[in-house]
């Protein structure tokens, strides 16, 4: 066959390309179009979540059907756009709501229900007591839509008992929470020197760094009290991080790391398991050398926060999987939760 033979109707072909090109305002208002279909992919997507993780709850023994979900809401999470997305917005209030209706289940009789929020937040509740960790609005990303409502905040305030706070970045450090938690007679263990200038300022704690003095914090008007260890830690060099290892009245020892990353302070992480049982460690999941930080912990159960944070860049986003790898051999304690969903701890 010659080769003009072949170029005609490549000609032709070409030719009808070209005709069937859309006008530009028709391109356009295509391009209108793709967030909107964006946006109801990320609900068909999200939809899909939360049927598999209702379906396949939290185990250590994750099914492929688990690690499916978790994955598809890493893709949904891996975008630079995320906290614009309606889709992702309505599920951050949606499954903050199911936390609150797990608190409001039946009470906590034995061992601890664990329930995990947005970043590094936990809530913790025991039969004496509910413990609260790093909780924040969404407010820091400065998306309005991105924003848990304060009638759900309050309603976070009056299920515990007591809220913790790492350190000052806002990703951890809410003021309307800790607003929130002090009108509503809470206390707040707060970062030395955090809002101490704010009216609410006298609800605050600030509890001294060390690791040599165990102190005790009242709750409820002091008809009770936790114990805590409030380890110096820090995030990098420059920033003071809270480490607490809180015990319940009811014995059970929990421990937060906030973003715990200092490699010099495995001189103290090293040695935390020598006097301490801990029963759940909540590391963040980023920090340098995640096994060695557990085995300084040696606790019963992990469960790893500061996944898939939408207000950092890509390159500091932590999915699912990565999670998983960088866990290596102290995988098979560890269980890996999404936002809003709640384990049962049962104490040995």
């Amino acid at each position: 066959m010659k080769l003009h033979h072949l170029f005609f109707p490549l000609l032709l072909c070409w030719g009808s390309f070209g005709e069937s090109a859309a006008p530009d305002e028709n391109r356009a208002s295509w391009r209108d179009v793709i967030p909107v279909l964006v946006n109801q992919q990320h609900q068909h997507t999200l939809a899909a979540v939360e049927a598999l993780l209702e379906r396949f709850p939290p185990k250590h023994t994750m099914s492929l059907e688990r690690q499916a979900a978790l994955l598809l809401l890493d893709n949904v999470l891996f975008d630079p756009e995320a906290a614009e997305k309606p889709a992702l917005q309505a599920f951050f209030i949606v499954r903050t709501k199911g936390v609150v209706a797990a608190l409001h289940q039946a009470p906590v009789t034995r061992g601890a229900r664990i329930c995990k929020l947005y970043n590094h937040g936990f809530i913790v509740r025991t039969p004496s007591v509910t413990l609260a960790f790093d909780l924040v609005s969404g407010r820091h990303l400065g998306n309005d839509g991105f924003v848990l409502p304060d009638e759900l905040l309050e309603d976070l305030a009056c299920a515990c008992d007591l809220l913790f706070i790492s350190h000052f970045h806002p990703d951890h450090a809410d003021l309307r929470i800790a607003e929130l938690f002090v009108r509503n007679g809470k206390r707040v263990a707060a970062p030395e020197g955090l809002w101490e200038t704010r009216p609410f300022a006298e609800g605050l704690i600030y509890l001294k760094r060390t690791a040599d003095a165990e102190q005790t914090i009242p709750i409820r008007g002091g008809a009770d009290s936790v114990k805590v260890i409030n380890y110096p830690g820090h995030q990098g060099d420059p920033v003071a991080n809270n480490v607490v290892v809180v015990t319940t009245p009811d014995g059970l020892t929990f421990a937060h790391t906030g973003d715990q990353s200092n490699t010099g302070d495995f001189e103290w992480i090293d040695t935390v398991s020598k006097t301490q049982k801990i029963d759940v460690l909540m590391p963040n999941c980023w920090t340098p050398d995640l096994p060695r930080l557990i085995a300084g912990f040696n606790p019963v159960l992990v469960i790893p926060g500061h996944d898939n944070e939408i207000s950092h860049t890509l390159d500091q986003r932590k999915p699912s999987w990565l999670i998983r790898e960088r866990l290596g051999d102290m995988a098979g304690r560890a269980v890996l939760m999404a936002w809003g969903e709640c384990y049962d701890y049962a104490a040995e």
